[in-house]
């Protein structure tokens, strides 16, 4: 997870301007988990709730040059940080957790990981 948003700014940082992509708070995600910084359960869920609705992101034009939706991606953990969140949340934040895996995007989201 930590690697995976490192690398993300490094990608970022060589594409040119028009090409760089994430928001203010992607960045600063990828800063938090690049640096191995504490995550919140409130932290943890924001993760979950973007991986889920960019799932469609790995099926993008340009995943494969490690374009923009490659970046934002792994800016917030990958596959690694979604497991991670889910593996944390499951834990320690069940009822959350049951009703979050009930949503069918999520539950798209828990099956990429199985196969992954």
């Amino acid at each position: 997870m930590a690697r995976a948003a490192r690398r993300a700014l490094e990608v970022r940082a060589e594409a040119p301007p028009s090409e760089r992509g994430l928001t203010p708070v992607g960045i600063a995600r990828a800063a938090q988990l690049g640096a191995r910084r504490a995550v919140s359960v409130a932290t943890m869920r924001r993760m979950l709730g973007y991986l889920s609705r960019h799932l469609v992101d790995k099926q993008g034009a340009t995943w494969g040059e490690q374009g923009r939706g490659w970046v934002a991606w792994h800016a917030w953990g990958g596959d690694a940080g979604a497991r991670w969140a889910l593996s944390e949340l499951a834990r320690y934040d069940r009822d959350w957790f049951r009703e979050w895996a009930s949503a069918p995007r999520n539950r798209a989201l828990m099956r990429h990981l199985r196969r992954g």
